[in-house]
Parts: C-alpha cells; structure tokens; sequence
C-alpha cells in the first residue's frame, strides 16, 4: 500500500507524513512548556525536537552531576556543573531536524509560580517531569484545568513507569487530580479558580520521596516514560481515546496488574447542574 502523496526527499518528516491518522501541521503549530529536564524531561524533549514541534520551554532549576548521565540523554560528561537547562538546549540542537525553537528558564518552579503561569498561557500543552511531590502535581493539573490545556506527566520508579494524561475537556478529571490524599487546606489552595493568582507557591510541600540511588534508574524507564509521555498527549491531539493512567512494570508483563491502563474520571464539579439563585422579593404595602 503506497502513501497517497508523493515521497518528500527533502522532508525529515516524510515517514511519519505517512502514518495513518498523522497531522504534521497540527504537529508544527505545538508550543511544548517543559517543566524538569532530568530523566524524564530530557527524552520528552528529544522526541518533541524529532517531532518537529513549533516551539519548547525547558525549565529547571538543578546543574548535570555525573550520576545523571546514564539517563538523562541530553548531556555528555562535558556538562557536568552546568545548568540542566543549558546543557539541554546545547544538547538538543543536533536533534532539532526542522524548525523548532527553544526558550529555557533558569528558576526555581515554586518561587518563580506567576512566570510559571504566563508562560504556561502562550503553551498548547504542559508536561510535568519534576518530582516535587502529590501537592505539585496537582497544582499543574489544576493549572491546566484553570487554562484549559493537555496535562502529560510521567514519573519512574526503580523497573516501572506510569504516565498521567489529562486532555483538558471540561467535565473530565485526573486520576491525581480526583485521588489526592494530604492536607485539604492546601488543595483548597490549589484549586483551578485560585492557581493563576500566586506569585509563588511557597506553601506547596514536598514529599520525602527516597533518593534516586536507594531504588535505582536507567534509561530503560526513563526512555520509555518519556516516549509514553509524548504519546498520549499527542496521539490524543490526532484523535485517538487514550488512557489517562497507565503504569507498566517490566518485570510483571504476565502479571494481573503488571500492565494498568484508566480512562479518564468525571470532574464532577463542573457537569452537575448549576442551582439557580433565587431572589426574593420584597412587597410594602401602605394604608
């Protein structure tokens, strides 16, 4: 079966042009916002170079260190010391095959909340790669709940990976978004009517999350959540029902459990019914 177009010798994108359901256009008018460029991260901006996305913003706050390099593909020993973000945009350059651009912030993500959100506003989509922790997490979900952008996050552990995509229609939610579990004084402050509004998100606490090294990671993980990560988000763009949670475990292929994948759940605040105010209304009489 031949492609209905001719073969574009010219054009890095010529194969993908030809898989079915495929969008190219839709493709090149994509502007990425890239929060955390470590294992994660990087791949997720590799495969958006390769894609040919109109535009990426890569922020994070952390210097390569050499026990970064097993995974994090963008960065040679050369880079050790320099900040994520410069080595990312140095490093990505010779995977940019057509005309995407790449804008990088040097910040601290909690600190730095309000540029976090206008440069959030200009995005098409928000991929989240940074293990601060469940309340971040949904701070991001809510942020795009409030700007009514895709939400794809990915996160490993040890020889598993699980990937969250929430495709910002109104009436749909996420699975960490409905299943958060902490103080409810913070996710009241976390809610999509109030996100916009902080300069700073100093109140968000992180999670005592064990360091990398007491559970292991390699590019085995740290490649495919990434990839999976692009997917969903993108795959949904062309129209395709993807799942909104999905984890794998390499180790448990044949295992109930060792493979899980969740549609989406309902956001049951925004499709009940609205009670309409009532108005009462005061008669004088005179005599």
């Amino acid at each position: 079966m031949q492609p209905a177009f001719e073969e574009r010798k010219n054009d890095p994108f010529d194969r993908q042009r030809c898989l079915e359901g495929w969008n190219q256009d839709l493709v090149e008018q994509q502007v990425a916002f890239v929060l955390g460029v470590g294992g994660l991260g990087c791949g997720v901006a590799f495969t958006l170079a390769r894609l040919g996305i109109k535009k990426m913003i890569l922020l994070d706050y952390d210097v390569v260190d050499m026990t970064n390099l097993n995974r994090q593909i963008l960065f040679s020993k050369a880079d050790v010391g320099r900040r994520k973000v410069d080595a990312a945009a140095d490093g990505i350059r010779a995977h940019i095959v057509g005309n995407t651009e790449v804008v990088t912030m040097h910040c601290n993500v909690l600190t730095n909340w309000g540029e976090v959100v206008r440069v959030a506003r200009e995005c098409t989509v928000l991929f989240n790669n940074i293990d601060i922790g469940g309340y971040f997490d949904y701070a991001c979900l809510s942020l795009a709940k409030a700007l009514r952008i895709p939400y794809s996050a990915g996160s490993s552990y040890g020889r598993s990976w699980i990937v969250e995509y929430f495709n910002a229609q109104v009436g749909v939610s996420s699975f960490s978004y409905e299943n958060k579990s902490g103080n409810p004084a913070i996710f009241a402050k976390l809610h999509p009517s109030l996100i916009c509004s902080y300069p700073a998100l100093d109140f968000v606490e992180r999670d005592s999350n064990p360091p990398t090294r007491a559970i292991g990671s390699s590019i085995l993980v740290c490649g495919a959540a990434s990839l999976s990560t692009v997917s969903a988000w993108l795959y949904n763009k062309f129209g395709l029902d993807m799942p909104n949670f999905s984890k794998v475990d390499i180790t448990q292929y044949w295992q109930p459990d060792g493979i899980i994948a969740w549609p989406a759940p309902v956001d049951e605040d925004e499709i009940k019914p609205k009670t309409p105010s009532t108005t009462t209304t005061t008669t004088s009489s005179s005599s």
